[in-house]
């Protein structure tokens, strides 16, 4: 036993009487209960030991492990076959733990004990030739006595665990090798308030004497009823009166160690319906109340003090029956939760867990009002409750007699409608039903209902026909309120004044449909509706809109409750969340942040008489305190019949007791009675996971002080608990970590803490908890952290940098040194190289300046030698000329003359451009002018013919060379036409040039010699070839270098090419010349763009005069 403490509290009568009273009564108890089991954390459902340690953590022992439970996960330990300090066996026995927080651990295959500081398992075995070891390996039991000393059981003997000597002396005791021991034998160990120390076999009881160091048995002598019933026993306990209770195979017995006599303890007498469970014994403990619980094979009963046993046969488990067998132990932890270790699994029950009763089913289970989906409630002033639902009528329950009479349309009962919404009973005591077609009023005398405004003469036509009554309500005039889907009415005297949203009326509602309706003590009526919240004045000429934190506009989302607290605040709740108004200040809505609350529907309100608010949603039942702003959340698990509380179904009658309509039954409480929990619990770390580059850590944090992360981390996740089992998914939870951020942080009910990259430093971590009532700790758990630096920002490595950075800044000084007198000598001789570039600069920009004049010089003589273009003009009149050199001087030149009746007109490119071109076309010009003047020829090709040997004989006779020995060869690409103005002919010769001729919409290309002017001689070359073409009216010719076609441009930087070239003059040979002459200079300013011009560019556009008509 010794798992449930024993309070001893001052009885008016011994166990005996009680026992004997326990026949008189006896009842079955259905209970409902969690349940864990291996579906749901547990190894193993077995469960054989249950202890809570001196920090709060619940072991389980089973038959596949040992688990450690902290209110949300399970940690399992067991054998590992490759790990020898794990576990030596799983099948756990017993476990105890010790006076320095170690684990002793009774298996099948040894003993263990568990240091939890290192995780690590010392297992002491059974040695044949070492009578300090223990007899056995199959260890049935451990027990630690009041003196902190180590008792271990197997088989045969008795052990005493020496701590000096770390081993054990043996104290063998009868053992019937031809009783066989079984796996029901729990061998207990107990000491009682004596200090006797008492040890249960499977041959008897034994009393241990401490002093004499000898065993006294206690057997079963079926001729004498004084002595022990049974033989295996498997539990001790000592009675209130001080006797002791020994459970064994057979039932309970009672020692009276005065006379040495036992009593046979029939708790069953003829009721056989709790015969199993009083045979069989395996546990027996008292609880907190004096209460004893009779753990058996068949399961559980409790014996309450005024002699009442209660049969635990009738337990439940999310509504489904659970059927425990072989109770192995009982457990009543700190915060007051009962655990029960069976076959079936651990059971928990929880006393708070139904702290909120009220009325949902019968006792056969089923349904106390119709479909349960409780719409409205109120409580009458005869103290009956009615209940309006939803669909299936109204119901009035008198909580005394049971009496549950049902009103709906299908039945005797009679009303007319079955969607009662809303309930309220008049200051003169009638009862008035909102339905969806219409408002009824309750005939006590009859006790039937009969339409409210027939009744009362008013005329309401179809008005509240298909129209949901959501509530109503009186003022302090008496005047009657209804708030329903389409609008809001008001009975003042015999009339009805109704109230809609209109636009542009100041009478005008936010919305039509009107959830909620209440009056202040001044007559003012605060309107809930679909699009936000008004106020009706006492004398029903204004009305007011409220606006939302300061926002001019109205509120932006439904209001759906309303309540006026006792010091005249308005609370308004809505579907998006809570709010409040001081009806005294602005017309302003104020919002309700509720902590650790994701809660936004609010369906209805209520005070207390303590001025905590009672607020129903949809998540659960919600208190807040606003002085404190303290919130706790009732749900199922504190005995709400669901989660989802329904809309303005709330009421508080005048002692204090409220109500609450939920979609299963109506919840009743007084709130002054409800149990708190105000074990204040203790906090602890209960994981610690360190990730990191080099892999995962997990860190014990068993009586951990100090911490110390790697320096390659890079998260830091504590899990953390507060060990209250009530309700542990509620607990809540704050840190702090000083030396980062000395503010504490909330974490609500999440209970992990993560640090992700965390700066080396030193650290405390502080951590606090509360149970699921917000009692918290009083002081924190701390932890000191250290977050080491990476090797290379360590102390040693600062000292070493700093050393390395005296050496290179010695270093440095002496190269600096070194350096600045090689600096002083290079700007020494810098200085005298600047000097000399400077002289060099001078002069250079002086011959460049003289060289620069002579060709500006040059290109004057060239402009003068070139015919202008109003000279040209008047050889060709219609004609334009685009010359465009590359340098100052170009090589290309155009040239014209007229002799007789013949034009001739010529396009020359040289070769190379610039100065030397320049002074090619010097030459060009004189020896043109010699041909046609002086030699009087008037052919194209014999002009290029005598112009090429001229060229040739120039050069070749100066007898040039170029530095490298070879002779300069230069000529001239040339166009050559002659018009001859008497008969329309154009002749034309080419040295590597083209001509285009545009007619009639197609253009000609005339090609000349593949070869160039002064060249011919040097190819093998001697004449040239004329072309005569007959001139016709509109005919154009163009003459051209090859300047253009090679430039680049465009988008893509390509050249302009010639086909480009046929196109730009095919588009506007028909324009008039000077038209030309600017589309095209246009074109290949833009084809350039910032491309540099490649070449000299020349274009001769001529519309030859005709001296007749064709």
């Amino acid at each position: 036993m010794g798992l449930i403490r024993v309070h001893r509290i001052l009885l008016p009568y011994c166990l005996s009487a009680l026992l004997l009273a326990a026949t008189t009564s006896v009842f079955a108890q259905r209970v409902n209960v969690s349940l864990f089991n291996s579906d749901n954390g547990l190894p193993q459902s077995f469960v054989n030991v249950l202890i809570q340690d001196s920090i709060g953590f619940l072991w389980i022992g089973t038959q596949d492990g040992l688990c450690r439970y902290d209110g949300y996960d399970f940690v399992v330990f067991n054998n590992n076959p490759y790990d020898s300090l794990s576990l030596s066996n799983n099948y756990v026995n017993h476990l105890v733990e010790g006076t320095n927080g170690e684990l002793w651990i009774a298996t099948r295959s040894g003993l263990n004990r568990f240091n939890r500081k290192t995780g690590k398992v010392k297992v002491y075995y059974s040695e044949a030739n070492n009578p300090r070891s223990l007899a056995s390996n199959m260890i049935l039991r451990v027990y630690r006595d009041r003196s902190n000393r180590i008792w271990v059981k197997t088989i045969d003997a008795l052990h005493l665990y020496n701590p000096a000597t770390d081993d054990f002396t043996r104290f063998p005791h009868f053992n019937d090798i031809f009783n066989i021991s079984q796996t029901s034998d729990l061998s207990p160990i107990f000491e009682d308030s004596n200090d006797r120390l008492w040890v249960g076999t499977k041959d008897g009881l034994f009393y241990f004497d401490k002093e004499r160091l000898v065993f006294k048995r206690y057997s079963e002598d079926p001729a004498n009823p004084s002595t022990i019933w049974g033989n295996r026993v498997n539990a001790i306990a000592e009675g209130l009166n001080g006797k002791l209770l020994i459970g064994t195979d057979k039932g309970i017995n009672e020692l009276d160690f005065r006379t040495q006599k036992f009593r046979r303890v029939n708790l069953t007498l003829n009721d056989s319906s709790i015969k199993s469970l009083t045979v069989g014994i395996q546990f027996l403990g008292y609880d907190n109340d004096s209460s004893l619980w009779v753990g058996s094979v068949g399961g559980l009963g409790k014996l309450l003090p005024n002699g009442t046993f209660i049969k635990y046969n009738s337990i439940y488990s999310n509504n489904l029956p659970v059927n425990i067998l072989n109770v192995s132990t009982v457990l009543r932890d700190r915060t007051g939760v009962l655990w029960i270790g069976s076959q079936t699994g651990l059971v928990k029950i929880n006393p708070f867990e139904h702290r909120i009763g009220g009325y949902s089913k019968d006792q056969n289970g089923r349904n106390l009002f119709s479909n349960n989906v409780a719409a409205s409630v109120i409580e009458s002033t005869d103290g009956n409750i009615w209940v309006g639902t939803w669909g299936s009528g109204l119901h009035i329950y008198n909580p005394v007699t049971g009496e549950n009479r049902r009103y709906w349309s299908g039945g005797v009962n009679f009303i007319a409608n079955d969607f009662i919404h809303s309930l309220f009973q008049t200051r003169d005591g009638r009862v008035l039903v909102g339905t969806r077609n219409g408002v009824f009023q309750y005939l006590p005398s009859s006790r039937q209902f009969v339409d409210f405004f027939e009744k009362n003469n008013v005329y309401v036509g179809d008005l509240f026909k298909n129209n949901r009554v959501y509530s109503i309500t009186e003022d302090t005039q008496a005047r009657l309120w209804f708030a329903t889907r389409l609008g809001l009415h008001c009975l003042k005297g015999g009339n009805l004044i109704s109230f809609y949203a209109r636009r542009g009326d100041s009478l005008s509602l936010p919305g039509n449909e009107v959830y909620d309706v209440v009056s202040d003590k001044n007559g003012n009526v605060w309107v809930a509706t679909i699009s936000g919240l008004c106020r009706i004045s006492a004398d029903l000429r204004a009305i007011d809109n409220f606006s939302f934190n300061g926002n001019k506009s109205t509120l932006p989302f439904e209001v759906l409750c309303l309540y006026i607290a006792k010091n005249e605040t308005v609370w308004v709740g809505t579907t998006s969340g809570l709010f409040w108004i001081n009806p005294k200040g602005k017309n302003v809505l104020h919002s309700v942040i509720l902590p650790d609350v994701n809660i936004r529907l609010i369906n209805d309100i209520q005070e207390d008489d303590r001025g905590r608010f009672w607020i129903s949603t949809n998540k659960g039942l919600v208190l807040y305190n606003p002085l404190s702003n303290l919130v706790k959340v009732f749900n199922n698990s504190d005995g709400l019949f669901s989660n989802e509380l329904n809309i303005n179904a709330s009421f508080k009658n005048s002692k204090g007791t409220m109500y609450f309509g939920s979609i299963d039954g109506v919840n009743v409480f007084h709130p002054d009675s409800i149990p708190t929990n105000r074990v204040v619990p203790n906090v602890c770390i209960s994981h610690i996971q360190v990730y990191s580059k080099s892999g995962n850590t997990e860190i014990i944090p068993y009586q951990l002080k100090f911490l110390r992360i790697p320096d390659d981390f890079s998260n830091l996740t504590f899990t953390i608990a507060a060990l209250d089992f009530v309700q542990p998914a509620k607990n809540s939870y704050r840190y702090q970590l000083i030396g980062h951020d000395s503010r504490w942080v909330e974490l609500g009910h999440t209970n992990k803490i993560t640090f992700s990259n965390l700066p080396e430093g030193d650290y405390e971590l502080r951590i606090m908890g509360s149970n699921s009532d917000q009692v918290w700790t009083a002081e924190y758990k701390s932890l000191r952290i250290r977050a080491v630096a990476p090797w290379w920002r360590s102390r040693i490595a600062k000292w070493i940098y700093g050393v390395i950075v005296l050496i290179s800044l010695l270093i440095w000084a002496i190269r600096r040194t070194k350096h600045l007198r090689e600096i002083n000598r290079l700007l020494h001789e810098r200085e005298t190289v600047l000097e000399e570039l400077r002289l060099q600069k001078d002069e250079l920009a002086f011959k460049n300046k003289n060289i620069t004049d002579s060709i500006n010089y040059a290109k004057r003589i060239q402009e003068s030698m070139l015919p202008s273009i109003s000279r040209f003009k008047e050889f060709v009149p219609e004609s334009f000329v685009i010359f465009k050199p590359k340098d100052i001087v170009s090589g290309d030149f155009y040239w014209v003359n007229e002799t007789r009746n013949k034009t001739f007109i010529a396009v020359v490119d040289c070769t190379g451009h610039g100065v030397p071109g320049a002074f090619m076309s010097i030459i060009g010009i004189e020896l043109l002018r010699n041909i046609t003047n002086v030699e009087g020829v008037d052919d194209a090709a014999e002009i290029l013919n005598r112009l090429s040997v001229a060229i040739h004989n120039t050069f070749a006779t100066s007898n040039f060379e170029s530095t490298e020995g070879i002779k300069v060869k230069d000529g001239m690409d040339v166009s050559f036409c002659v018009i001859d103005k008497e008969y329309n002919i154009l002749q034309f010769a080419g040295a590597f040039s083209n001509l285009f001729l545009v007619r009639d919409g197609k253009l000609m290309e005339i090609k000349g010699d593949r070869y160039s002017v002064g060249m011919a001689n040097e190819l093998g070359h001697s004449q040239f070839s004329s072309y005569y073409i007959p001139i016709q009216p509109n005919d154009t010719i163009y003459m051209f270098t090859d300047g253009i076609v090679d430039q680049f441009g465009g988008p893509e930087g390509k050249k302009f090419k010639y086909r480009r070239f046929r196109h730009l003059l095919l588009s506007n040979y028909m324009k008039p010349i000077d038209v030309q002459r600017t589309i095209i200079e246009k074109t290949v300013n833009e084809w350039m763009g910032n491309h540099e011009q490649v070449d000299d560019m020349l274009i001769i556009g001529i519309k030859p005069e005709l001296s007749c008509m064709f």
